[in-house]
């Protein structure tokens, strides 16, 4: 349950604004809002949405391109009583419809029509342009206009399913203010700091950006749509903007060759971080910082402040997390010993859209974990405690992999492909680290030909871009356990890039 003293996200900031309305709170290129002129422009905002039939606990789209109305958007659902949801411009339209269906989202907030028309395929949703002036009352709504409590949900962000479908995770404004509190014990930010804003806003590592930002009086800065994404390009575009709070993922920051001397602190997350990138970027006066979390248990649960020469792990539960690393049937394990983590506390999730089995399974309650039962998260990730009370990360128990700090269950994108009717079954896997994905498939017939441009076409219209596989390969069969399981660790390196072509090809297992 939510402590009493909870704050909703909105008020949050609504105590910011009272402190220091007018420091700087938003930057995106010549874009530069105070804290007041945020206020203004969320409150306009929020009785737009009212207006618009939207009310408490409705689900409201959000599909902008990158620039400072996401976070104006975000935060004016947050004053009106509804749940944000992105809907990534990159996404297919199926996937976007798919959710827009399971919410029933009938309000999307866009820009002008011409910029901000949901696809085609997807109907009966009203797009209300936000980059328009407008002329409503800027005054905060009351508790007359929109009663928001800190039990109703702030957003719902979508990650990969295993079922072929995404699924969405509902977090409420109780759980995600319990988590900023926590965080600024470990890592706070000052007036004085500029906060960078890199993730989108499906990946709930924007939610840290925002809100390390939004609590403590920080200038949160939104990198335009021009704005270069990877390597040096990336790193001096950062330096060039004065950033001293970046948080990213270790195979972002790898790329870049240079240091950026603005930065006071580095948060990494989303993928495993070597002691190697730690001793690279470690310098006096930036402190780096290792955290980990699933989205079930909102963001981020333990922390680790890196030191070159120290193993890196992933730290230490934040303030009301507990962790417990338990075995097969969800009893502790000595310390020292490997098992799943599970996580306890007031942050965790309200549970996944519309599956109430799914939601059952991953947040069961039980006994047996400390003072009575707990509703707890399995996260199915694999840990140990080490000698000094820091939680060392081990592997997943199941297929599910990250790419790009994203999470993606290889089932997704397996289940997709055999939809295509040249394929019997598909299997896909990792290589090079983590950071490409190969998938390989057993022909439905003799034949054995796969028409590849029909699978790039299938892959393209049910998947985001960095979950399409880059390679496809053709097995007679898979190699198999002695469970009857295909064992990936026996699967061939991958040889045929998935590309549009007209050559068609296969190869013996």
């Amino acid at each position: 349950m939510t402590k009493p003293d909870a704050r909703c996200l909105h008020e949050v900031f609504e105590r910011q604004v009272d402190l220091t309305p007018d420091a700087l709170a938003l930057e995106c290129g010549p874009v530069r809002l105070t804290y007041r002129e945020v206020d203004v422009r969320a409150n306009q905002l929020a009785r737009r949405i009212r207006r618009a039939g939207a009310r408490e606990r409705d689900a409201v789209g959000l599909y902008l391109h990158r620039s400072e109305l996401p976070i104006l958007a975000a935060l004016a659902c947050h004053k009106a009583g509804v749940a944000y949801v992105p809907l990534e411009r990159g996404w297919p339209a199926e996937r976007i419809g798919h959710i827009v269906r399971e919410l029933k989202i009938s309000l999307c907030l866009g820009e002008t029509p011409r910029l901000g028309a949901l696809p085609d395929t997807i109907e009966g949703v009203e797009i209300v342009p936000i980059d328009q002036p407008s002329l409503l009352s800027t005054i905060r709504l009351g508790p007359d206009e929109a009663r928001v409590r800190p039990t109703d949900l702030a957003y719902v962000v979508y990650t990969s399913g295993t079922s072929g479908r995404p699924k969405g995770i509902m977090a409420e404004h109780g759980q995600v203010s319990e988590y900023i509190k926590a965080f600024n014990e470990v890592c706070p930010t000052a007036a004085c700091d500029r906060v960078y804003q890199g993730f989108p806003m499906s990946f709930d590592g924007s939610v840290e950006e925002i809100w390390m930002a939004f609590s403590n009086g920080s200038a949160l800065v939104v990198p335009d749509v021009d704005a270069p994404r990877f390597g040096d390009d990336d790193g001096r575009h950062v330096a060039g903007l004065g950033i001293t709070y970046l948080s990213t993922i270790p195979s972002l920051l790898s790329k870049m060759s240079q240091p950026i001397p603005t930065l006071r602190t580095l948060v990494l997350s989303g993928e495993v971080c070597s002691d190697r990138l730690v001793g690279k970027w470690h310098r006096p006066g930036l402190r780096i910082f290792n955290v980990y979390g699933p989205t079930e248990a909102t963001v981020n649960s333990t922390a680790a402040e890196c030191l070159p020469g120290r193993p890196v792990t992933i730290g230490r539960p934040l303030s009301g997390y507990e962790l417990h690393v338990v075995d097969e049937e969800l009893a502790p394990v000595p310390r020292g010993e490997t098992g799943e983590l599970i996580i306890s506390g007031e942050t965790l999730a309200r549970g996944y859209v519309n599956d109430p089995g799914l939601t059952a399974q991953r947040f069961p309650t039980l006994d047996g974990l400390g003072d009575g039962p707990r509703r707890c998260h399995r996260t199915g990730d694999f840990v140990r405690w080490n000698d000094d009370d820091e939680l060392e990360f081990v592997g997943r128990a199941d297929g599910q992999v990250k790419v790009r700090g994203f999470r993606v269950e290889l089932a997704e994108i397996e289940s997709v492909l055999a939809e295509h009717p040249a394929i019997r079954s598909a299997c896909v896997t990792v290589h090079n680290g983590c950071s490409a994905l190969a998938a390989f498939a057993v022909p439905e017939g003799p034949a054995r030909e796969i028409d590849r441009n029909s699978v790039l076409s299938l892959l393209a219209s049910r998947l985001p871009v960095y979950m399409i596989p880059g390679h496809l390969d053709v097995l007679t069969e898979f190699p198999r356990t002695t469970s009857g399981k295909v064992d990936r660790d026996r699967l061939p390196d991958p040889v045929l890039p998935l590309v549009r072509s007209h050559l068609r090809s296969a190869r013996p297992a």
